[in-house]
């Protein structure tokens, strides 16, 4: 009965302004609308699709039951005539609308609201975590400074506990290997701490200088945060066409069914290039960072601006005359990286213990690699040097000084990781507190819709604050090198800073300081 009575009624509407329906039928059309409209409003789409209404190809439009839902309404429950009819001819106008565009498809008001107001509540959700990430990262700087030897005190302490909670952890899920596991980490991180905790005082010395250099010099984030997006489009450019080299070359169907294996030293090459240009892109901001700090070491009145020529200056030197160093470098570690993974590759298919055993050895060469090109390359920013001589005077430097023990000293980089992790836990509970202020439904009802504005704002604190804490982490690189090589010239530049890092540097080791 619904074709007729739907023509009827909006005719008859028309012309009286009223609606009237006859005996049965009006029943049979509450009962039928009211049961569409019920389904509608739960989403279960599948259930009512299967009917099929008068011009509308098979299909129900959502506009058009909540349109002849509310002359229901009207009929069963009272006078609100007027408004049937607004609802009436608002449909029409969106049906005639779509009859005009010819694309036979339902006009969806309900939901095409709703794709745009879930499209707005993520752009907004996305922009105010990336506001509130980037000043809580710069708010740390000023933090580092305040609190720097209890925050390292923090990180040996938040070690140790993670590996408690690790080891607990095993214990209630009845895993032996995680018991084990934690109560191994929870040793190595308590003697670790032991055996450091009389030189917190020198590296919370090196992490307030290195921090007041960032700050001064604020503006050389920006290399960092745009080597972050050169990146980021790097790996899709190389992933584009990496995958559609291999489809050409091996025969590939649309399905990814390929007629042969892709050859391993195309693989090779192809992990080459990615590894290569990311060290590359990496390794242009460490520079760049350290011959910014250099300046603000031995001249700080070349650099004690949030865009001082200093950091320019180091720019257009690591992508000029730094940057043969760099790439070669870069290379080395790049080679290794894109071994190790052919080398997991073929693990994956393999259960052989010597390609597991080679694995871990190219890990850890990577790992050292990466630690000697992180003091190389503090000496290619400064002085200008190439690889090779930059890597020979850092170790000769390291070795006259007697300072070879520090190099093993990662206490600051303990402390970067942590704040970073905090700023992110800070910025998802802000995104939690934004939706609900908001109303933002992302993630849905309850706690996932509580869960997902949360990743997005850790996503973004973590990320933005990581970026961050690496320029930091490369300044106090070159605050170490700096103050090894010319600690009378630093008290000269910064009187203040040198008396604590002179006192903490007696404190530690009061044998091995020989400077006046």
């Amino acid at each position: 009965h619904i074709p007729e009575m739907y023509g009827s009624m909006s005719n008859e509407f028309s012309n009286k302004n009223q609606l009237s329906v006859e005996g049965g039928d009006r029943n049979l059309l509450v009962d039928t609308i009211l049961d569409l409209d019920e389904k509608i409003d739960s989403h279960e789409e599948d259930e009512y699709e299967e009917f099929t209404l008068f011009e509308t190809d098979g299909k129900i439009s959502t506009g058009f039951v909540h349109a002849l839902s509310t002359v229901v309404n009207a009929i069963a429950y009272g006078p609100v005539e007027k408004h049937a009819e607004l609802a009436f001819n608002e449909h029409r106008q969106l049906k005639d609308n779509d009859d005009n565009n010819g694309d036979g498809d339902d006009y969806d008001v309900a939901e095409k609201d709703e794709f745009t107001k879930d499209e707005v509540q993520v752009v907004f959700l996305l922009i105010t975590s990336f506001i509130i990430a980037f000043l809580l990262s710069s708010f740390t700087l000023g933090f580092m400074i305040l609190f720097a030897e209890g925050l390292i005190k923090c990180a040996l302490w938040f070690n140790i506990i993670t590996a408690g909670f690790i080891a607990f952890g095993g214990l209630v899920t009845g895993s032996t290997p995680m018991v084990l596991f934690g109560l191994l980490a929870f040793g190595i991180a308590s003697y670790y701490a032991y055996c450091v905790w009389s030189r917190v005082p020198f590296a919370a010395s090196n992490l307030v200088a290195a921090s007041t250099a960032v700050r001064s010099n604020f503006g050389v984030t920006f290399f960092a945060y745009a080597a972050l997006v050169i990146a980021f489009l790097w790996s899709i450019w190389w992933a584009m066409t990496a995958s559609a080299t291999f489809y050409i070359l091996d025969g590939c169907n649309i399905n990814g069914e390929c007629e042969s294996d892709p050859a391993w030293y195309l693989v090779f090459l192809f992990f080459l290039s990615y590894f290569w240009t990311a060290q590359v892109i990496q390794n242009t901001v460490h520079v760049t960072v350290a011959g910014t700090v250099g300046t603000w070491f031995f001249n700080p009145l070349e650099a004690s601006t949030c865009c001082s020529a200093a950091i320019m200056s180091a720019w257009i030197r690591s992508v000029t005359s730094a940057f043969g160093s760099i790439c070669l470098g870069s290379l080395l570690v790049a080679i290794i990286q894109a071994t190790k993974e052919i080398i997991h590759s073929v693990r994956e298919n393999s259960d052989s213990i010597v390609v597991c055993l080679l694995e871990c050895i190219l890990g850890w060469i990577e790992w050292i690699f990466e630690y000697f090109n992180r003091w190389a390359f503090v000496y290619v920013g400064l002085y200008g040097y190439s690889f090779l001589e930059a890597g020979t005077n850092v170790i000769n430097l390291f070795k006259a000084r007697g300072w070879t023990t520090i190099i093993a000293d990662n206490l600051v980089d303990n402390v970067l990781t942590m704040v970073s992790i905090g700023v992110g836990i800070l910025t998802g509970l802000a995104g939690m507190l934004i939706g609900r202020i908001f109303n933002i439904d992302v993630g849905g009802e309850g706690a996932e819709g509580a869960t997902v504005p949360f990743l997005f704002g850790f996503l973004f604190g973590f990320v933005i604050c990581s970026v961050l804490m690496s320029v930091v982490s490369s300044a106090v690189n070159t605050v170490i090198v700096c103050y090894a090589e010319a600690p009378n010239e630093f008290q000269q530049s910064h009187p203040e800073l040198s008396n604590d890092m002179r006192a903490a540097w007696k404190q530690a080791w009061p044998t091995s300081f020989n400077y006046a």
